[in-house]
């Protein structure tokens, strides 16, 4: 007699990261759907605004281009990440006391009609968690106003006399502070869509996805309505703008509940702490993480805003915005989706080896699945590039340091971001106060090699490379096809933060090594080795037929070229979903178990 479980595969049979979703599909931080709204989120917010980011680069010249998008955006993402970054992510590891409830606040309905507020007092132990939760996430816009201040003041103090003097320098500064204070202010109505059970994604769908477009359409028509001597003016507008709709789209959620937003219930007993103290103590060591971090992911840009001129800033900040298409529309989504997901699994208490096993299946998959990404790109970029780069980049910035900035940026700091994300999400949702001090040092270290990789590269007078790296810089040539090359600044900055990265990884793996231990196998983190082979012969077909030089000579050589690179692609896919075949296929069924 076959029972109904026997119709799918054994649970001993199928990937450990499987077997999680299925054993508890409505889980809230189920991965599939978290990833799926998330990438949705990211993919139709950005082919939305590529156009309009094209008009942007047409509008703006390169120095206005690189105060907005490198120093402008530098001071808000700093105070965005220092403010909230380790309070959201010690709250989102707290376990959510609520039950048969759609979402945390007050009046829970599952209509869509309805809005939502702060839960009421009827359950005294989910109303004390709430509480305290609430009262730690108004802290990230306090903390915002102070680091703002000491952020802005240093900006404005250090400014060369070229960038200050811009048209409404001051002015526009402060809309991009304001903005980034706007967004601080909803992050208790963050807090609580992500810690609703089933998570509310949609709203943050709608909100972000809003932000963004909203973003870049006033943009855009400020630039035209000002014209290029307000240009920064405009830049400050749109941020501005989208803000607003961030917070007017969560508010309307939240029943426009602004007080929530500012102040926190008091304690109701004398018994009681104002916060949990667990969750401030690792609040506390996560946000002396972030400083470290923050300083080694935006260290490129710090650097670019010291020792390059405005126009050399504005390539930069062209070539940073298309080499990070990808990993914003796939892998930051997938990195935010594992973090909720591994928070929530690694906070059960019980069947601890069930659940590290688990894990273990899933965070294999993704690192695998970031490798393969490694391998398109290296496969495909550098023998399309040269056909590319003239349709990508406008022609003022032709003559700047984007070209081969852009091309450095996809070949090398992409696939070691993609990996170094989805590696540091496992980092953040498992480690200790203890293990994120020990990060810390690690992160000291890496700020070392970037500092020291640094200044050998922008030192000396030239680096000899094989030829298969020639492309990547201004050759000289130095016979035998070995070259003498000399790195530009920006060029200097992307290799050195590349090392800095790889020192990164190295320690999130060895944590996951030590956490999983005998469980967690290297070999499966690899790739299929006949997408390998495939992979192997793509780059030297495609480099050949690069080489005839037929796609300069008209549009048909174009069209050839191309079409051929677009045919291998799907290829490729094509043989590396045949290689995880199996593991896709449990996804899907995990996805139609939860459907009955």
């Amino acid at each position: 007699m076959t029972s109904s479980a026997s119709l799918s595969p054994s649970a001993s049979t199928r990937p450990p990261a499987i077997n999680a979703l299925e054993a508890n599909p409505q889980n809230p931080s189920n991965p599939l759907r978290t990833a799926r709204s998330l990438v949705l989120l990211q993919l139709l917010s950005r082919l939305l605004t590529f156009s309009l980011n094209q008009a942007l680069l047409r509008l703006a010249s390169p120095a206005v281009f690189g105060t907005a998008a490198i120093q402008f955006d530098l001071i808000c993402s700093s105070i965005l990440f220092l403010s909230r970054e380790g309070i959201r992510n010690a709250l989102l590891r707290t376990k959510s006391t609520e039950k048969n409830k759609s979402t945390s606040p007050r009046n829970t309905t599952t209509d869509a009609t309805t809005t939502t507020n702060w839960p009421d007092n009827q359950d005294a132990s989910v109303s004390v968690s709430e509480r305290q939760v609430q009262a730690l996430s108004i802290i990230p816009l306090r903390l915002g106003l102070l680091i703002s201040v000491i952020l802005g003041s240093m900006y404005v103090y250090s400014s060369d006399e070229a960038t200050s003097s811009q048209a409404y320098f001051h002015v526009s500064l402060g809309l991009y502070v304001l903005a980034s204070l706007m967004e601080l202010s909803i992050e208790p109505l963050y807090i609580m869509i992500h810690r609703s059970n089933p998570p509310k994604l949609n709203v943050r769908v709608q909100a972000e996805g809003g932000m963004a477009i909203t973003r870049s359409i006033i943009t855009v028509g400020s630039l035209v309505l000002l014209g290029e001597k307000r240009a920064l003016l405009g830049f400050a507008l749109g941020q501005v703008g989208g803000a607003a709709w961030l917070v007017l789209r969560y508010l309307k959620e939240f029943g426009w509940s602004v007080n929530d937003l500012f102040w926190s219930e008091n304690p109701t007993g004398k018994e009681e702490n104002r916060y949990n103290p667990q969750t401030l103590s690792l609040a506390i060591a996560n946000t002396g993480q972030s400083l470290i971090k923050h300083l080694l992911t935006e260290a490129d840009r710090i650097a670019v805003a010291r020792i390059c001129p405005l126009d050399g800033q504005g390539g930069y900040a062209v070539a940073m915005n298309y080499g990070s298409l990808i990993a914003r529309i796939i892998f930051q989504p997938l990195e935010e989706s594992l973090l909720l997901h591994y928070s929530s699994s690694l906070s059960q208490s019980s069947s601890s080896k069930s659940t590290s096993s688990n894990v273990v299946g899933l965070y294999t998959l993704t690192v695998r699945l970031s490798v393969y990404l490694t391998s398109i790109i290296l496969s495909f970029v550098p023998p399309l590039y040269p056909a590319i780069s003239p349709i990508l980049l406008p022609r003022q910035y032709q003559n700047t340091t984007a070209p081969a900035i852009l091309y450095l940026y996809l070949i090398s700091y992409i696939p070691l971001m993609s990996l170094n994300g989805l590696t540091e999400s496992f980092v953040t949702s498992s480690a200790t106060p203890q293990q994120i001090r020990k990060q810390v040092r690690w992160m000291i270290a890496s700020s070392g090699v970037f500092a020291i990789t640094l200044l050998l590269l922008t030192n000396l007078d030239s680096i000899v490379l094989a030829p298969s790296l020639k492309e990547a810089f201004e050759p000289k040539w130095q016979g035998q096809g070995w070259i003498k090359i000399d790195p530009t600044r920006e060029e200097a900055l992307i290799l050195s933060s590349c090392m800095a990265m790889i020192v990164r990884i190295i320690f999130s793996f060895r944590h996951a090594k030590t956490y999983f231990g005998s469980t967690l196998k290297i070999r499966r983190t690899l790739p299929d080795p006949k997408v390998v082979i495939w992979s192997g012969l793509v780059t030297f077909g495609l480099h050949a037929l690069a080489r005839t030089g037929r796609w300069a000579g008209g549009w048909k050589g174009w069209i050839e070229l191309m079409g051929t690179g677009g045919v291998l692609g799907l290829t490729t896919l094509a043989f590396i979903y045949l290689a995880e075949r199996n593991t896709f296929a449990d996804f899907r069924r995990s996805k139609g178990d939860k459907a009955e």
